[in-house]
């Protein structure tokens, strides 16, 4: 039997064997997206792989289905025209003897369409026909399945009615027909809303990950958050770039390309002006290409901080900004997922050399719960290490308080920023890959508030 890919960006990742005539179970409270994945599943079958489809509905009308569709960036109406797709409304059968005619419908368009993929919305108000006789709508919903899609080799999505408050779909429907079952969750942290998939079971693939968070949203409508494999971290020996240095008067700081570092700041200190004075312009000056993140300072604050300090380089200051690009985002407005999606899709699009993320402490404070924002964070600091992206990131903490920090431990490089006799204070905790970490470094503050270090 041969392998297809449903189509949906990183859950292809995850199960990576599902068979053709695989019948998957989805299943979720309301608004969990249940829908959503089952159009997404039959879209990219047309989109990417030209396999036909056909969506069956007992829940909502072609016209209300359409409208929703389109609106998430999905046109089913053209594959229509063009004889690819078909959705069979079906809100108005309720008793078992339409039911068979119906199902007799569909196996005839599955043969008129060379259906490859089908989507049943939802398999709770089929079996809920049968309520007085369970053991035939059971026997009726098995025959079709086993003499239709799996017997054509037609993948087929079942969409289910999660009770609130239970684990199990009801009916049986798990143990007796299908070869996968995922539950759609949904749950609120810090007010915001984050979607959770958990694959129970999966025939042919090994699931090491409980559950999955995903968004729902453009640019691809649905994608998952699937945690990065440690294999892609390149060498720390021997980088196949050049090493990244950062110039302070006489001093130069060595980063290996791909290393994530973090700046720990005493929060009597503005890291503004040492990022604006020290770190962008000798990094643009090299070509490096960065991409700015402030969750402290607004961007017209920066970018005229930035113009100052670039006033005083030698090559202009267009010339310079080009390669600069300050991508806030607002921690309050969006889950920790679709924000790393965003940022993760900035990333891919502009192919930074550098990132810069300012204010990391407001960020954690406002996006999520403690132990989520670490498995993000820390999936984006390895995904960053796999593209070769050097990660510099400012926090807020006083130095006894340093190992409170979450990840502090997974940097790879730890500076403590502070204040000594009125100049800052550079102090190196820990460097890449070395035993005894750098010097400290006194620098005349007067210097970095004019830009005097460019």
């Amino acid at each position: 039997m041969s392998l297809t890919k449903l189509g949906i960006k990183g859950l292809d990742e995850i199960l990576n064997q599902v068979y053709r005539g695989s019948i998957i179970l989805v299943a979720g409270n309301p608004g969990t997206g249940k829908t959503t994945i089952g159009a997404k599943f039959l879209y990219e079958g047309l989109r990417q792989f030209n396999e036909n489809g056909l969506y069956l509905s007992f829940v909502e009308t072609k016209k209300d289905f359409y409208r929703n569709m389109l609106n998430l960036g999905m046109n089913f109406e053209s594959y229509e025209k063009d004889n690819k797709f078909k959705y069979i409304e079906a809100v108005t059968v309720t008793d078992i003897n339409a039911l068979i005619d119906l199902l007799q419908e569909v196996l005839n368009m599955i043969d008129k369409l060379n259906a490859k993929r089908l989507v049943v919305d939802s398999i709770s108000a089929v079996m809920q026909m049968g309520e007085k006789d369970e053991g035939k709508i059971r026997e009726l919903m098995h025959n079709f399945f086993y003499r239709g899609p799996k017997l054509k080799e037609v993948t087929t999505i079942l969409i289910a009615e999660l009770p609130y408050g239970k684990r199990s779909v009801g009916y049986g429907i798990e143990e007796f027909i299908t070869d996968g079952v995922i539950i759609l969750k949904s749950k609120i942290i810090k007010r915001k809303l984050i979607r959770l998939m958990e694959i129970r079971k999966m025939r042919g693939n090994e699931i090491s990950v409980g559950e999955v968070p995903f968004i729902i949203g453009s640019p691809d409508i649905i994608s998952f958050r699937v945690p990065p494999n440690l294999s892609v971290i390149p060498s720390g020996i021997s980088p196949t770039k050049e090493y990244v240095e950062i110039k302070i008067g006489t001093n130069k700081i060595p980063f290996v390309p791909g290393t994530q570092n973090i700046f720990v700041t005493n929060p009597s200190v503005d890291p503004l002006p040492f990022i604006s004075s020290l770190m962008i312009p000798t990094l643009l000056a090299k070509g490096y290409k960065i991409v700015y993140r402030s969750y402290f300072h607004g961007e017209k604050t920066i970018r005229d901080r930035i113009a100052k300090c670039l006033e005083y380089y030698p090559r202009s200051y267009h010339e310079l900004i080009n390669n600069l690009s300050i991508r806030n985002l607002n921690p309050s407005s969006k889950s920790i997922i679709d924000l790393e999606l965003i940022a993760e899709n900035i990333e891919r699009y502009e192919k930074p050399d550098i990132v810069i993320v300012e204010g990391l402490g407001t960020y954690i404070d406002l996006v999520s719960d403690a132990e989520t924002y670490k498995e993000e964070h820390y999936n984006n600091l390895i995904r960053r290490a796999g593209n070769n992206i050097t990660g510099f990131y400012f926090i807020y903490e006083l130095e006894e308080n340093m190992m409170k920090i979450p990840l502090i431990s997974v940097y790879d490089s730890i500076f403590y920023l502070t204040i000594k006799n009125k100049n800052l204070l550079l102090k190196s905790i820990r460097n890449h890959l070395k035993v005894v970490p750098l010097d400290p470094i006194e620098i005349d503050a007067r210097n970095v508030e004019s830009c005097f270090m460019v």
